[in-house]
């Protein structure tokens, strides 16, 4: 099994929708139970991916009402090269893909700054998983307190304030003041700053904030984006009873990851049979440039959500 780390960088805003209410957000995001990280999940990342394989696929006649339908794996055994890679449709034969996709986790995530305009912020939960995951290899520093963060303090997010007389250096993202406790080290902002193919990311380096973990799930559950809705009738004119609702948007310049992994080919019978874990990591990296390394994920591509750059770089040592 070759394993790879996918880099996926909000262009746009992105809707991922967990298809169930909470509070007065009608439509919100997927999310981690224990932390309210948002994620992508897997099922997304696959079929958005598996989607860029559609010419490779057979017409078949529908058992019912002569209509022709695209399947991957007809009832006569041909095998197209999108079921090599993420499975088949069909029963006769079963099998699973070459490809195997994570969940997609947040990495940074971008928020008001009174001084600067925005910053990114990560905290050392995010960092270990990352770590642990073969994303990045520096060094992770201490989680600090609910209200102390660490940034660099001759950055540019960096507020020099009076406290009973004493000299502070704090930062104000939202409604909160935080007090600088150490600046990060810049291997890990380096680091960071390289992992997507986009320039605007490279600010990262002077724009970095590591908070704790409780305060990292506070703001990336309190600061996504809402946009509201409203359905018009065709009859009418104006807004339909009931047509207003909430969509709850992951902001545009976050950066998620997943792990890639690819095995050998499990395609029981033909050439495809002989398909290496490196031909299947092969064939995704020529579709990687087929599409310019952009990618649309979760809901409403049609008013612009969910495109975003992605990038595909090795595992590194723990």
């Amino acid at each position: 099994m070759n394993t790879r780390i996918l880099h996926l960088f909000t262009r746009t805003p992105l809707h991922v929708g967990a298809g169930a209410s909470v509070g007065a957000i009608d439509q919100p995001v997927q999310r981690e139970r224990h932390t309210g990280f948002p994620i992508i999940p897997a099922s997304s990342l696959k079929g958005s991916f598996a989607d860029h394989w559609n010419d490779s696929l057979h017409d078949e006649e529908a058992d019912e009402g002569g209509k022709t339908k695209r399947v991957r794996v007809t009832k006569a055994g041909a095998i197209a090269e999108a079921a090599w890679l993420f499975g088949s449709d069909s029963d006769k034969p079963a099998f699973a893909g070459a490809l195997l996709f994570s969940e997609a986790r947040v990495l940074a995530f971008p928020i008001r700054s009174a001084k600067g305009s925005y910053a990114w912020i990560t905290c050392p939960l995010m960092l270990q998983r990352a770590k642990r995951d073969g994303v990045i290899s520096s060094g992770i520093p201490n989680e600090p307190k609910d209200d102390e963060a660490i940034f660099k303090s001759d950055g540019p997010l960096a507020l020099s304030v009076k406290v009973k007389g004493v000299e502070r250096t704090q930062i104000v993202l939202e409604e909160y003041t935080l007090t600088h406790t150490e600046d990060y080290h810049e291997a890990l902002a380096q680091e960071l700053a390289a992992l997507p193919e986009d320039e605007l990311f490279k600010s990262i380096n002077d724009r970095l904030v590591i908070l704790s973990n409780g305060m990292m799930s506070h703001f990336v559950s309190t600061t996504c984006d809402i946009a509201q809705h409203v359905r018009i009738s065709d009859d009418t004119g104006t807004a339909e009873e009931g047509g207003l609702f909430n969509q709850e948007n992951v902001p545009s310049e976050t950066l998620f990851y997943s792990v890639l992994s690819a095995t050998k080919s499990r395609v029981p019978t033909g050439d495809l049979k002989n398909k290496s874990a490196d031909d299947a990591l092969s064939a995704f990296v020529t579709k990687l440039k087929e599409a310019h390394y952009t990618f649309q994920f979760g809901g409403d591509a049609s008013t612009g959500l969910g495109f975003c750059t992605v990038t595909l770089n090795p595992t590194k040592g723990a």
